[in-house]
């Protein structure tokens, strides 16, 4: 099975995240998602919304958290240190309740790193999402045992970046609603993969599956 590790409609097949929480798991009224997520962005975090957060993701097991992150294009409305405290108070959250993590990381890479050396995560239980860093810092992820996950958007060496982190695996970031169109940016993906990494797509699905398996809080997913 195709696996999306990262998008924003759910979708059988999909990581399905969000960047605000809702009353309900799901970014959108469709089929369930293979993982449905909640997170709050720097660009649009309130203390209200902080706190429907957590109360969504205690009142409901299934549901993970994603995404959250940093992102210092948003500096002016939230500081660099207060996002960073609140992305600690998250993840610490997170990891006292068994959940799965998907991380949004724009120009702050050596502080997201910091804040990942102190928390005691599961392995595998966090996906650094929409990757487009070095081969240095695929290098600490995986030394952290992060997921690196791979949007359209990279235009880097896929190949240099699995050479440093073997915990590689592909998303779309699709915002729009059109099945057929999200469907065909993931199997865009997973060619690609196969053909820059040098595997069969048989060697591709088995390695996708086998990190959604670690990624997911239950291992019957």
């Amino acid at each position: 099975m195709l696996i999306d590790f990262h998008c924003h409609r759910t979708a059988p097949f999909a990581v399905a995240c969000t960047d605000t929480p809702s009353s309900g798991p799901a970014p959108a009224a469709e089929p369930s998602a293979l993982l449905s997520c909640q997170g709050l962005l720097p660009g649009r975090w309130t203390a209200e919304l902080q706190d429907m957060l957590l109360s969504n993701l205690i009142s409901d097991s299934g549901l993970q958290m994603g995404e959250v992150g940093l992102d210092r294009r948003f500096k002016d409305v939230l500081p660099m240190d207060r996002q960073t405290e609140i992305l600690r108070t998250m993840l610490h959250f997170a990891v006292e309740h068994d959940k799965s993590i998907s991380l949004h990381c724009v120009q702050a890479t050596e502080v997201m790193l910091n804040v990942l050396r102190e928390t005691s995560f599961r392995p595998y239980g966090v996906i650094w999402h929409g990757f487009t860093g070095s081969r240095e810092t695929a290098a600490v992820l995986s030394g952290l045992k992060v997921i690196v996950s791979i949007g359209p958007r990279f235009r880097g060496n896929l190949l240099d970046i699995f050479e440093a982190n073997r915990a590689l695996v592909p998303e779309t970031d699709y915002e729009g609603s059109d099945p057929a169109e999200h469907e065909s940016i993931l199997r865009a993906q997973y060619d690609r993969f196969s053909r820059e990494l040098q595997m069969t797509p048989d060697e591709i699905l088995g390695h996708t599956e086998k990190l959604f398996k670690a990624f997911s809080p239950n291992p019957g997913c």
